[in-house]
């Protein structure tokens, strides 16, 4: 079976060869050599005693004959026998007996020779060692590498071993990823992706084999994944957990997932945590040489941690807190740094912590979703909240309500089309356009029964460029509320009936 070797092994398996055909050349030879110094031996012994020997033969019947009456009377051998009666008599008589025991004179040091070849491994070496020296001499070349006192580093490009192939790349929530061949992904792309109960895709993308996946983790870290090195399954089948290429720490969760097809490319990557710090790194800096460890990405303090990353490609963020809080302001706000570096403050907390980082480009339509702890959620529109600047504690998302406090769980500023996931003791989804547009203070009307876990966009199949395209603003009217102004309370019954309102059907309708 064919198999990569390196220098040292190609030398002993040639010098194994050539030690292999010297000793069958050598055995072939010494068996020549020796029938002919036996036969030589007995045409010295027949001219010792020619007239008797022709004497016998020309009183035999036969060739045949002759030679059964030379190994009867003489003791010659058949093959003495045969070489004798084979000769013509003016040749045996004219035959110079000096010239045959000079002859097997040569012949008893040539037997000799190639028995200790055969006998001593030394003089084996000695004889390849000549004949490599005469191949030497006949075929000598001047040198044309140019030998330096000191080698340049050679490196090779690995990619160009890699098959070039188009995938599909999925990574879960709970860490397991795979990558799928095309055709076993559109022979099942109408059903879902196999994975663990209770567990989702956090990312599904279109790419190459040659590409990389870049997963971001809460503990500040990434992995650089280059797709090839995925477990290579068909669409139906449970992924390989990340555990198995790159080991994580203990607790150590992924929470985003990214796809890089150069890591060249114009764009930067936004990262943020729950005890709000955030900072723009750009993509470049996130190439690294080695792919077998977590890499820090952001260096965090006490227990924070990394709870969003993700490509920077609109003008806007909007940060929500657990205590409900909103803060908009602009993302170029965030300085881009190292990637080691600890980023700036995006929020002023008391008490508190980030929950959720939306990177969008504002219009007079957007909507931001709000989805509490208590399973319920509203629409927001966007000019109700007042763009301001970082690191302010932002304004309201919701009324505070003291019997029965009402905690922000996530926010979403995402297209009508997308589907959001709803995870407590099951998984179930909903539409943006399934929930009610209400004002700021209003706590948001119940959208799911039971403890609620975590919410999610449902992941769909997405290209690298898709992903880093930049989104600009179309321009959006702000609504500044006049100082000192008394918020508006809002009643259950009043909530229960803005659950439909006509501008959910316009909406739906422009949509």
């Amino acid at each position: 079976e064919p198999k990569q070797v390196g220098l040292i092994e190609i030398l002993d398996a040639y010098i194994c060869h050539q030690q292999e055909f010297i000793l069958r050349r050598t055995k072939f030879d010494l068996n020549n050599f020796k029938k002919r110094l036996h036969i030589v031996e007995g045409l010295i012994k027949c001219i010792s005693i020619l007239d008797e020997v022709i004497q016998t033969i020309r009183h035999s019947k036969d060739k045949a004959d002759a030679k059964k009456n030379l190994v009867k009377e003489y003791g010659f051998t058949e093959e003495q026998a045969e070489a004798i009666v084979v000769l013509q008599l003016y040749r045996l008589t004219n035959t110079d007996v000096t010239l045959l025991e000079e002859e097997m004179k040569k012949l008893q040091i040539i037997v000799a020779g190639l028995e200790k070849i055969l006998n001593s491994e030394d003089e084996l070496r000695n004889v390849m060692k000549q004949e490599l020296r005469n191949i030497k001499k006949e075929y000598a070349l001047p040198r044309i590498t140019e030998i330096e006192s000191v080698a340049e580093e050679i490196n090779i490009d690995m990619t160009a071993m890699i098959p070039k192939e188009d995938v599909i790349t999925l990574v879960t929530k709970d860490g397991y990823v795979k990558r799928v061949s095309m055709k076993s992904y559109q022979a099942s792309s109408t059903d879902e992706a196999q994975v663990k109960e209770g567990d989702y895709p956090l990312g599904i993308f279109e790419q190459n084999t040659l590409d990389t996946l870049l997963l971001f983790t809460n503990k500040g870290n990434y992995l650089q994944v280059p797709v090839h090195t995925l477990p290579d399954l068909k669409w139906k089948e449970l992924g390989k957990h990340i555990s198995n290429l790159i080991k994580m720490e203990e607790l150590e969760e992924i929470v985003a997932a990214l796809p890089v097809h150069d890591f060249e490319a114009d764009c930067d990557i936004t990262i943020a945590t729950k005890d709000g710090m955030i900072k723009r790194t750009k993509l470049k800096e996130f190439k690294a040489s080695r792919t077998s460890k977590p890499i820090t990405c952001m260096k965090l303090k006490g227990g924070d941690e990394v709870i969003t990353a993700f490509y920077t490609t609109a003008p806007d963020l909007f940060l929500a807190t657990h205590n409900g809080y909103g803060l908009w302001y602009e993302a170029n706000e965030v300085p881009i740094v190292g990637l080691k570096a600890a980023g700036v403050k995006s929020m002023t907390l008391k008490d508190d912590e980030i929950v959720s980082v939306q990177n969008f480009a504002p219009n007079e339509q957007e909507q931001v979703i709000v989805i509490t702890t208590s399973g319920t959620a509203k629409r927001v529109r966007l000019p109700e909240f007042e763009k301001t600047s970082r690191a302010r504690r932002g304004l309201l998302l919701l009324r505070e309500v003291k019997t029965k406090p009402y905690h922000v769980l996530t926010t979403y500023i995402v297209s009508h089309k997308k589907l959001i996931g709803l995870k407590g003791t099951d998984i179930s989804y909903i539409k943006p356009t399934e929930i009610p547009i209400l004002d700021r203070y209003s706590t948001g009307s119940s959208i799911y029964r039971g403890n609620l876990m975590t919410t999610f966009i449902k992941a769909e199949k997405e290209t690298c460029e898709e992903l880093q395209q930049k989104e600009e603003s179309t321009g959006v009217e702000i609504i500044k509320e006049p100082e000192n102004k008394t918020k508006p309370k809002v009643s259950l019954k009043e909530i229960d009936d803005r659950l439909l309102t006509i501008d959910d059907f316009l909406e739906q309708n422009d949509n």
